[in-house]
């Protein structure tokens, strides 16, 4: 049998990586808001790579929707309005229902202990004043049940799903709207979640959706253009 060549190890993050994070933190945090055209020679340049490089990160974006490129147009930050965030939360209501009657049954010590370690990540990042970091929790938390449902498309479209509603939550930093107490809100969730009872968990599961939809609404409602 032949001997393989050693190899160095791979660096934590190569360029491109370190490029589609850089601009995936930034639209997620407000900095670059919702609507705004991405200027290649501008971010090329910026990050001193090549526009081939670059390419290569936005089009990693637009495969989880956090841009879309728009023929003759250009690359643009997702535009979030009060019908995409809508549709958003009805489809997500229809699969993490799904996901929680897939998995009821089949919840565990381990599953517990997991949906309360991430609970109190949650309520560690909601400690602090940086929106993202809790959105990002809430994500985390909420992703549980998608991990161990057992249907790999439920958890699939779920990290997909979870880009738009990451940005809505942008959306409410950049109009500085009523803070939300993540976990506050939370709280009940995780205790159904773990409990016994599925009807109570999956009204609760409708209530808790309704609400972080209502707070993007009123977030969206701030930011339209006033006649």
């Amino acid at each position: 049998m032949k001997t393989l060549p050693d190899f160095a190890p791979a660096p934590s993050a190569t360029r491109r990586d370190y490029v589609a994070q850089t601009l995936r933190d930034a639209i997620l945090t407000g900095k670059i808001a919702p609507g705004t055209q991405l200027v290649e020679s501008h971010f090329a340049m910026q990050f001193g790579v090549s526009r081939g490089l670059l390419r290569e990160a936005i089009r990693e974006l637009i495969e989880t929707g956090l841009l879309v490129n728009k023929p003759y147009a250009g690359t643009y930050v997702t535009d979030i309005s009060e019908e995409t965030m809508s549709d958003v939360y009805e489809v997500r209501r229809i699969m993490e229902r799904q996901a929680f009657i897939r998995l009821w049954p089949q919840r565990d010590e381990a599953f517990r202990a997991e949906m309360t370690a991430r609970y109190e990540a949650l309520a560690e990042a909601a400690s602090s004043s940086e929106l993202h970091r809790e959105s990002a929790a809430e994500a985390h938390f909420h992703g549980l049940v998608y991990e161990r449902c057992g249907n790999q498309l439920l958890l699939d479209v779920w990290r997909q799903m979870t880009q738009k509603i990451q940005l809505g939550f942008a959306v409410c930093r950049l109009t500085h709207a009523p803070k939300p107490d993540f976990a506050e809100n939370h709280h009940l969730f995780l205790e159904l979640a773990i409990g016994s009872d599925l009807n109570a968990m999956l009204e609760e599961l409708d209530a808790h959706l309704l609400r972080g939809l209502s707070t993007i609404r009123h977030a969206l409602r701030n930011t339209a253009p006033r006649g």
